[in-house]
């Protein structure tokens, strides 16, 4: 039984640890605001255009903690399972994979964002660089 509650306890605390909020960012001012489901589409490579404007999704490196919560919060999937995902429809012509950046420093995201006018990334609330447009909050 005090194995049981220690491991719950455990559990719950990493939880709690990991509980990152995420923002999607841009530098563009024309990619407006977007809900839910215009994300979940977008990272399922299901739209490749806001408002008519194409956009360029940037992704985390592969061993990201934040990559992996990002997608188990929003998609309720594992990035390896994305990656099958994304192979399957780049397979297929019907949408380009993200960019998988080097690392996940501000300044590099940023960096990169600079360079794709319409570049989206996404990053966890307290790496938001100065300057960039949320355009969507993933929260709790």
């Amino acid at each position: 039984m005090i194995r049981l509650v220690i491991t719950t306890l455990l559990l719950w605390i990493a939880c709690q640890v990991h509980a990152d909020e995420f923002a999607i960012i841009t530098l563009n001012p024309d990619l407006k605001t977007m809900d839910v489901n215009q994300v979940k589409l977008l990272y399922r490579g299901r739209v490749s255009h806001i408002d008519g404007i194409p956009v360029r999704l940037l992704d985390l490196p592969r061993n990201s903690v934040n990559r992996q919560h990002f997608y188990q919060k929003l998609l309720n999937k594992s990035p390896a399972q994305m990656s099958s995902i994304w192979a399957r429809i780049s397979f297929s012509g019907k949408a380009i994979a993200p960019v998988e950046i080097e690392d996940e420093s501000p300044e590099r995201i940023f960096h990169w964002l600079e360079n794709n006018k319409n570049g989206i990334a996404y990053v966890s609330e307290k790496q938001i660089p100065k300057d960039v447009y949320v355009i969507y909050q993933l929260q709790n």
